[in-house]
């Protein structure tokens, strides 16, 4: 082998190795050292306190018995009081937050504890969800171990900024995605116990991130899958509803209103203008709304792309068959990756929900050659310029401290730049039902539809 070639592979694994670093330098500082070094107030503290008001009996969805049972080894915020007396606690800081019932009985063990070991305890959840989700994700690419492809997603992974986000607020989201890729690695392994029983993990804690997975083994016909993960989150919820009424507690009232409020006008769920933290949303309302500034058209262009883009990947998996299961299982991973990322499109999701683009990143590596490679180009790129910094969140405390003053009045930074995310969940959208649709009409006619049972 000639020298300057052998010369050129070393300085590319030194060069991959320092990126690999510095990644994972930026995931600690960003991620686990924020949350372990922030106050007691972050994403995780209303499921601990709901879930032991439930453990007692007593209404989760309460606002009062969420400053009733604040833990009495946490900070206890100034606001929490005043905002409770006059009425705005939901509203200001979206707790109490509207679970399912089902989030409570699994987050019932870390809920025993004491709330400064229950948090050191979920920051070691979180950490093994990161690993069980990027280890699952790249068994599914059949990324090899150890290879140059693998050390550059491991790297790419590590910086992206919705981990970061989610990691540093302590979000259920974390766990909810390692379930889901979880259930992926299972299934293609044929555990499809397993796989249903991770699959109701993510459904019970947030549902519109498990949802898009069942919807895929449904229409894959996995029925065994789907069965086993509807029935566990029957039973939780079963399990958990009935807990509340053996104690005679009333609480779907306290949960309406708690939904009602995260999207009231103003709210944190809100994406109009009324909300300053709005372009934290990668829902496709944020960018609707920055154009047609009408609340309701917002919503519906919303729900009509998310349902057109839905049909076309319905028509796109069904239009070509494969006689050879093992070659639809080789579209899994592109299949899964835009049903999820169509997912984010028509509801409420925040900047930290975006971890599911790791199923397209890996899938975007393992298609950088073939017939689909200028389509994986886009989509790596697409999440590199956009993903790897919280774009928006930092956009927005520049505009706050009077920077970009000379454009911030211009329709296209309005419309497009700080709306920015969500126009990428549509371009990825785009990109990857092109690929899929590709991928499918050079596959042969085939018999079914990769009917396992």
């Amino acid at each position: 082998m000639p020298v300057p070639k052998q010369r050129s592979r070393l300085i590319l694994d030194v060069l991959l190795g320092i990126l690999l670093l510095c990644a994972a330098a930026e995931f600690l500082v960003r991620g686990p050292v924020r949350f372990a070094h922030a106050d007691s107030f972050n994403d995780y503290v209303s499921p601990y306190v709901q879930t032991r008001a439930w453990m007692r009996g007593q209404d989760p969805y309460s606002l009062q018995n969420l400053v009733r049972f604040w833990p009495p080894d946490a900070d206890h915020p100034e606001f929490l009081t005043r905002e409770l007396a006059d009425g705005s606690l939901a509203f200001k800081r979206g707790i109490p937050t509207a679970y399912p019932l089902s989030a409570f009985a699994l987050n019932a063990p870390f809920a025993c504890l004491p709330w400064h070991v229950a948090r050191k305890v979920w920051l070691l959840v979180l950490l093994l969800s990161f690993v069980v989700t990027v280890a699952s994700v790249a068994s599914a690419a059949k990324l090899r171990p150890g290879s140059r492809q693998s050390v550059f997603f491991f790297a790419l992974v590590l910086a992206l900024a919705p981990f970061h986000t989610a990691l540093a607020a302590g979000s259920i989201v974390t766990v909810a995605v390692a379930a889901s890729a979880g259930a992926v690695w299972a299934a293609g392994r044929e555990r499809q116990v397993l796989a249903g029983s991770l699959l109701a993990v993510a459904l019970a804690l947030k549902p519109q991130i498990g949802l898009p997975f069942l919807f895929y083994y449904v229409v894959r016909k996995r029925w065994r899958i789907a069965a086993v993960g509807s029935g566990v989150v029957a039973v939780l919820l079963a399990g958990a509803a009935g807990r509340l009424a053996i104690s005679g507690m009333p609480w779907l009232r306290s949960y309406l209103y708690d939904n009602r409020v995260l999207f009231a006008s103003g709210s944190l769920g809100d994406f109009t203008e009324k909300n300053p933290l709005r372009f934290g949303l990668i829902n496709f309302q944020v960018a609707a709304y920055a154009i047609l500034q009408n609340r309701a058209g917002a919503m519906v262009t919303a729900f009509v792309i998310a349902t057109v883009a839905g049909i076309a990947w319905l028509l796109s998996l069904r239009k070509r068959k494969v006689e050879d299961e093992d070659k639809v299982r080789d579209t899994d991973l592109l299949s899964l990756s835009a049903l999820a990322i169509i997912s984010l499109l028509p509801i409420y999701h925040r900047f930290y929900d975006a971890t599911l683009l790791i199923f397209p990143l890996a899938w975007s590596l393992t298609a950088l050659r073939g017939r689909t490679s200028a389509i994986a180009r886009g989509v790596l790129l697409t999440i590199i310029f956009v993903f790897l910094v919280p774009g928006a969140a930092t956009i927005e405390r520049l505009q706050a401290a009077g920077h970009f003053a000379s454009v911030r009045n211009h329709w296209w930074w309005n419309m497009f730049v700080l709306p920015h995310a969500s126009w990428s969940i549509v371009l990825l959208t785009l990109l990857l039902l092109c690929a899929l649709r590709k991928t499918m009409a050079n596959e042969p006619r085939f018999q079914a539809c990769g009917g396992h049972a």
